[in-house]
């Protein structure tokens, strides 16, 4: 019977996730053995992450014009309740 040590168990099994990354960013169309092409991919992670962080902000002002506008028209309603029970 064949004989595996530990050692030899890991060292295969990140052979196999590093060839199973690189297959699958290839496919992706990344070829990580160009370092440009790298950088590039890491420039479109950075835009998507801005892409992102502006939507959570246009939002979150969004919600906060809304909150806006509805305590805004509560309050006036109050206004012109009182206005209108003090003639």
């Amino acid at each position: 019977m064949l004989e595996v040590t530990e050692a030899e168990i890991k060292e295969v099994a990140v052979k196999a996730a590093k060839a199973a990354v690189m297959e699958t960013l290839l496919l992706m169309g990344v070829d990580v053995s160009k370092p440009e092409a790298v950088q590039e991919m890491q420039a479109d992670f950075q835009q998507v992450r801005k892409w992102r962080k502006s939507v959570e902000t246009v939002q979150r002002q969004s919600l906060l014009t809304a909150i806006g506008i509805v305590v805004s028209g509560i309050i006036g309603a109050i206004v012109v309740t009182l206005r209108g029970s003090g003639h």
